[in-house]
């Protein structure tokens, strides 16, 4: 069994406007959904969470997303986190389709386990001396590597 699913997409021409992916992904701990707004169209309603936060990730077009009452402008490489309980909605701007990414979790009291780290789930473990094959004999990256590991090894004691 391998250690991924993969699908594509053709972005320009979505099978819905919702396209879901949490069967095609076999997701178990992320809601990850693309979206197509045609030009000057949008939600017809507001909508709020929870306990999901959501990550909106602008792919191409533009657009609005309207979060407690401010009208926020969206273009292609925008990211913008919603928290829970604030109400939403997005509309493609008249001229153009706005294609996006959702992605949504839920805060889990087991993370982040270390507020230093860049990472809010911190369950990395870096294996510094089995390299990638296109770095397999380059001893720079050997040598950076073994710096990172004895870097990481001083700082946990």
């Amino acid at each position: 069994m391998p250690g991924y699913k993969k699908t594509s997409l053709d972005l320009a021409n979505l099978p819905n406007w919702l396209t879901y992916l949490k069967d095609d992904l076999e997701l178990s701990a992320v809601g990850l959904t693309v979206i197509r707004l045609p030009a000057g169209k949008g939600y017809t309603f507001m909508h709020q969470h929870k306990e999901q936060e959501e990550v909106y990730i602008v792919i191409d077009g533009k657009g609005i997303i309207h979060i407690n009452g401010e009208d926020i402008p969206l273009s292609k490489g925008d990211f913008i986190n919603v928290f829970p309980q604030s109400k939403r909605a997005l509309k493609a701007s008249e001229d153009i389709d706005l294609v996006y990414i959702c992605a949504g979790a839920v805060k889990s009291e087991k993370y982040p386990d270390d507020k230093t780290k860049k990472t809010l789930i911190n369950d990395g473990i870096p294996d510094f001396d089995n390299l990638p094959p296109w770095y397999v004999g380059n001893s720079k990256i050997a040598e950076l590597n073994n710096r990172l590991k004895n870097d990481r090894k001083g700082k946990k004691k």
